[in-house]
């Protein structure tokens, strides 16, 4: 097996680790904190994915910038929609 195949193999064990990790978490945790490490979890798979089989920790500083655009939005959007989630949740 060449070191490349290892590697890949490596992060596949990693990502079905994480996934275990997940279904284990919605079974055993509370609901609120299950969410919290299920969500956090998919963010970690998100960046082994990007990292490695997208190929991008090859890739230079502003392929990186161009991603944090898209994520900023996100960001600022969930700022601003924040007070009508609350306002949504403290209705009921």
């Amino acid at each position: 097996m060449s070191a490349q195949s290892r590697h890949y193999l490596i992060i596949w064990f990693w990502l079905v680790g994480l996934v275990v990790l997940s279904v284990a978490a919605a079974w055993i945790l509370p609901k609120s904190q299950a969410w919290v490490l299920i969500f956090t979890v998919a963010g970690a798979k998100a960046f082994l994915v990007a990292r490695h089989y997208m190929h991008l920790k090859d890739e230079t500083w502003l392929i990186y910038a161009i991603a944090l655009v898209p994520l900023a939005f996100v960001f600022v959007l969930l700022i601003a929609l924040f007070p009508d989630f609350v306002y949504h949740l403290t209705r009921r």
